[in-house]
């Protein structure tokens, strides 16, 4: 039996598509340890497996509602004064990397492979200081991908109308500039000089600062990358990727637990609409536009159903909320997709994973980081559609829904997809894989 120690990023976005693997590695007598922060405890002991808590004197329990509930309503100076506390708080973070803090629960734990966020680039070099061989796990579309030169594809997205990360050519000249600004921004106080701890990290760990990109992350060349979806979905038109990555099933973990709903206000001979934004905090008018969008929506359609997912989201919508409306703070997702006839979703890649494994047309508003990129991937594949969400309207939701809906074409292009999905969710070749790099 070896030991295998999950380092995460602190969001179910990132842990829920790790379960999967790590209870494939179970099954085949394997201990798992994830190790985060304290606010994650709970959700991983209830998934089965050990814990090891990081960060808890800067991160207490209860300290990530807090910050989503602040960012939800404070704006101007007051918002920009919380947000230097918080970058404060992550500089403390990686001040106790360096002084060891992850250190001792390596040597504590005794961890034969490590398996680390990319996101959280200074777990794999301390890893890598320990002599303990580690895969980075992507949860998402793999961005060098998306800052490949010379392009791939003579333009990889089918329409311009909406910005998105996948580009047909790199402006490596905004590359940089935006690489300034986050020099800029860390002087201000607004984000931690995260390159310079990282190359203290990757000297004092014995990493070659080479393997670094511009912001002090490992690139995925020199160490084996996880994407945890089919090739298929990712990459399109043929194009070939200068690092080989490997891609595994989705990981969806059919097996993880959901919270509880009110079945009993559903009627299964209706159509079902399910709405999320996820779990990540957003501006409050884009929360509002949403919710009082799908509120119209649901009166002009009094024969569907709609289920919204308010998460952070604390404020009433105006107004008496239709009779064919179920509001709730979270959504047993994967339940609900087994019977839902599209999905309103942010397009974070695990719901959109979800939707294709079971074959929900989508309607994608993009929000944040890679969400773009993976609207792009559900337009192009004829999967769904997408909008705006700065732009959104009654109006313009229920003419999209209405087209995922009555059109057999997403259905159609979902089923194919829906295969390649399930075929590739081998619990056996995933864990097989992983075990290579065990020592």
């Amino acid at each position: 039996m070896s030991t295998i120690l999950f380092v995460p990023m602190p969001e179910r976005g990132h842990i829920n598509p790790s379960l999967k693997i790590a209870r494939a590695l179970q099954k085949r007598g394997h201990r798992i340890i994830y190790c985060s922060l304290r606010d994650t405890e709970e959700l991983i002991r209830a998934e089965g497996f050990e814990f090891e808590c990081l960060f808890e004197h800067l991160y207490p329990k209860g300290f990530q509602t807090e910050i989503k509930a602040r960012l939800g309503r404070l704006s101007g100076l007051p918002r920009l004064a919380y947000m230097r506390e918080l970058v404060r708080k992550q500089t403390g973070m990686l001040e106790s990397m360096l002084q060891g803090e992850f250190d001792r629960i390596i040597s504590r734990t005794r961890p034969d492979l490590g398996i680390t966020d990319v996101l959280l680039p200074e777990m794999f070099l301390v890893l890598h200081g320990h002599r303990v061989p580690a895969l980075l796990l992507n949860t998402s579309i793999p961005l060098r991908w998306e800052l490949m030169t010379p392009p791939p594809t003579s333009g990889c997205i089918p329409d311009g109308r909406l910005p998105s990360m996948v580009r047909g050519a790199v402006d490596w000249g905004r590359v940089l500039l935006d690489a300034k600004l986050g020099s800029l921004s860390s002087w201000v106080g607004l984000e931690p000089d995260g390159l310079k701890y990282r190359r203290a990290l990757a000297r004092k760990h014995g990493y070659p600062l080479s393997g670094l990109d511009f912001a002090g992350r490992p690139t995925g060349e020199h160490n084996p990358m996880l994407i945890l979806c089919p090739r298929e979905f990712v990459e399109f038109r043929g194009s070939k990727l200068s690092i080989d990555y490997h891609y595994t099933g989705p990981s969806i973990d059919l097996q993880r637990q959901e919270p509880d709903f009110p079945w009993e206000r559903l009627d299964g001979e209706r159509p079902l609409v399910v709405c999320s934004l996820g779990t990540m905090a957003i501006q409050p008018e884009q929360a509002r536009r949403f919710h009082q969008s799908i509120a119209d929506a649901a009166r002009r359609r009094p024969r569907w159903q709609f289920v919204v997912a308010t998460n952070q989201w604390k404020e009433e919508t105006p107004g008496q909320a239709p009779a064919n409306l179920v509001a709730v703070q979270h959504v047993p997702q994967l339940q609900m997709l087994r019977r839902a006839s599209a999905m309103v979703t942010h397009g974070g890649f695990n719901s959109v994973k979800e939707c294709i494994y079971f074959g929900v047309p989508m309607v994608v508003l993009p929000v944040q980081f890679d969400q773009p990129g993976v609207a792009a991937r559900v337009v192009h594949h004829g999967l769904g559609v997408r909008s705006s969400i700065n732009e959104l309207t009654p109006d313009t939701l229920t003419h999209l829904l209405d087209e995922v809906v009555e059109k057999p074409s997403y259905r159609r292009e979902l089923g194919r997809m829906q295969a390649l999905f399930q075929a590739a969710e081998q619990e056996q070749a995933m864990a097989e894989a992983i075990e290579k790099h065990l020592l």
